[in-house]
């Protein structure tokens, strides 16, 4: 079923919103290179930090000093850009009628933004403690005019505090309920790893057995120690899997959030263990073969982030790492005889040392492949995050049309180097020759929804597809006895809104039928939260979207036109809205603060 256009509605044209911005927009500098990408030309972005010794960022390096290679062969550089931390600009835009808004951004940068993520899934309570006051520490001495974001990662990506030069903003953010360090669901504690070793060490001790694996398969079926071991092993691994998945699809989110903005974007990723890595070897015969059962949503992670500029720097969140072989255990003293006691140690030894050097090494290849850098076995970890933001504002960027310009799918290998200099480069060293809309639709399942985890309630704000809103109570509001907008089994008094979007058709992937009718596909949703974030009624339709050239060209002066309503318990609420483009996987989302009136339906 199509989705059906709402009646005209006097709003500012996003086209006209556009030609304004472009009109306040200062003109380049004289002699300032400018970069200038055209459509249906593919042009390959790196961004390059030049370190010295000491790790300082480099300034003051020309064009004729870089030398750019794809797969071993020289390209030619297209552009060249120094970055120097730029103070952003804010945009501001003509005044809007009551009840509208837009998704327009309206904070512009050509240098860099700083996301900082506090991951709480994969990293141990202790250990969050520890970062959470680092990044106080950090927070009261944050150089002016530094732009950072804070997300938090639990079971769900958050957004705790947008991109703000406002010390005070970040600081009151940190210190909120939201940002606290709490347990993961799926990462065991050392508590509770030890209570699993101690249970099988306890089933071993009263069996009179020496541990050893039962002779046979028949024999290993119905050994209970042996069955215990395989189900916390089946138990790790459930819980790993998910970590993974929840991992990526955040990385996903955040890719596709920073996508649309301008510059360079530093993910400062504080963790206490990266289960996966996004970039497969491209070297090896099976490059997913270790990870074949997330090879879509690796490959669509490792695309997001390499077309948003994104640069990850993962940072240990342990600090300097201790052996948790010789931490005492004054649990373990008396309890278990000396044999055990011993392979205990060295257990934990051997596996202790493996899980850090799996681990280093994740970061490493995450670190390298986007142009950052790890850091472990650090206490300084404040002085880390000052390091990583003051390199990661001051970089060079360079762009160049591959010589090779088959989309085929494979990896191609990016070389930088510098002429004649011995100063340390970090930059992605590659890329999947990959159609971005073609990947970034493949694989998806049919029952899965791809705008819903986009418009979470502490979600940003996705630029990609731009439109504006008209929200206001409708009238007249609907009879008490009237069916619901949304869920059927809202209680107690509710307001029904009506909501109308103006897209930008120029932001949706419309084709050209034989007949000059442009069509498409799109889903619109809408969710109603409370206080709390706690969902309270959902609005979600899916169809094709078809406009015939007269109506099109009214679309490109006036947006798309889609009415939809909603009925909202009252009370403190907050609604979120949100488009999404089938067919170009691109995506727009807004919240807005609802104010309820007397005219409640009861």
């Amino acid at each position: 079923m199509g989705l059906r256009c709402s009646r005209f509605f006097c709003l500012v044209l996003l086209l006209s919103v556009a030609e304004y911005l472009n009109a306040q927009s200062p003109a380049p500098e004289s002699g300032k290179p400018v970069t200038t990408l055209k459509s249906k030309v593919r042009l390959v972005v790196v961004d390059a930090v030049v370190t010295n010794g000491k790790g300082e960022a480099v300034p003051g390096l020309q064009k004729q000093d870089f030398e750019v290679l794809e797969d071993g062969k020289v390209q030619t550089v297209a552009s060249f850009e120094e970055h120097r931390g730029a103070v952003p600009t804010q945009i501001k835009l003509p005044p809007l009628p009551p009840g509208v808004y837009t998704n327009f951004p309206v904070t512009q940068t050509q240098d860099s933004v700083n996301v900082v993520l506090l991951d709480a899934l994969n990293t141990p309570a202790r250990d969050q403690s520890y970062v959470h006051a680092q990044m106080l520490k950090y927070l009261k001495t944050i150089p002016p005019g530094t732009r950072v974001a804070i997300f938090t990662l639990a079971s769900r990506l958050r957004m705790i505090q947008g991109a703000t030069t406002d010390n005070g903003e970040l600081l009151a953010a940190l210190n909120g309920a939201k940002s606290t360090p709490s347990q993961s669901a799926l990462l065991p504690s050392n508590a509770e790893t030890d209570a699993y070793q101690r249970l099988i060490d306890f089933m071993l001790e009263n069996s009179g057995g020496s541990g050893a694996a039962p002779a046979t398969l028949a024999l290993a079926a119905v050994d209970p120690i042996n069955a215990m071991k395989q189900f916390l092993a089946d138990t790790t691994v459930f819980q790993t899997e998910n970590r993974i998945r929840i991992t990526l699809e955040a990385l996903q989110q955040l890719a596709r959030y920073l996508k649309d903005v301008p510059g360079r974007k530093n993910v400062i990723w504080f963790s206490g263990s990266f289960p996966i890595n996004v970039f497969p070897d491209p070297d090896l015969p099976e490059p997913f073969d270790v990870t074949r059962s997330f090879e879509g949503d690796i490959r669509k992670t490792a695309d997001l982030l390499a077309a948003g500029q994104v640069a990850l720097y993962p940072i240990a969140a342990e600090g300097l790492a201790s052996d948790s072989a010789y931490e005492v255990s004054g649990t373990e003293i008396g309890e278990k005889r000396p044999s055990l006691a011993l392979q205990d140690q060295i257990r934990k030894s051997r596996s202790g040392g493996v899980m850090r050097d799996s681990n280093h090494l994740v970061m490493d290849e995450l670190a390298n492949e986007t142009g950052g850098h790890a850091y472990y076995n650090t206490n300084g970890l404040n002085e880390t995050l000052a390091r990583v933001i003051d390199n990661g504002t001051h970089y060079y960027t360079l762009t160049y049309m591959p010589s090779n310009p088959k989309m085929d799918g494979k990896f191609r290998h990016i070389r930088v180097k510098l002429v004649n200099s011995k100063y340390s480069l970090a930059y992605r060293r590659g890329y999947f020759a990959d159609d971005l809309e073609a990947i970034l639709g493949a694989g998806s399942k049919p029952e899965a929804d791809p705008l819903m985890p986009l418009i979470g309630r502490n979600l940003p704000n996705y630029t990609q597809v731009l439109y504006k809103l008209l929200v206001q109570p409708s009238n007249p509001q609907p009879l008490p006895d009237a069916a619901r907008a949304g869920r059927a089994d809202i209680k107690g008094p509710f307001t029904r809104y009506s909501v109308d979007f103006a897209i930008s058709v120029g932001d949706l992937k419309l084709e050209l039928d034989p007949d000059g009718a442009r069509r498409g596909a799109i889903e619109v949703a809408l969710i109603a939260y409370d206080i709390e974030g706690k969902p309270l009624n959902l609005v979600a339709t899916r169809g094709e979207v078809r406009l015939n050239p007269q109506e099109y060209a009214s679309a490109q002066k006036a947006g798309l036109q889609i009415h939809k309503e909603i009925d909202v318990p009252n009370g403190d609420t907050y609604l979120r809205t949100g488009i999404y483009d089938m067919n170009s996987s691109a995506a727009g989302t807004l919240g807005v603060r609802l104010t309820h009136t007397e005219t409640a339906a009861k």
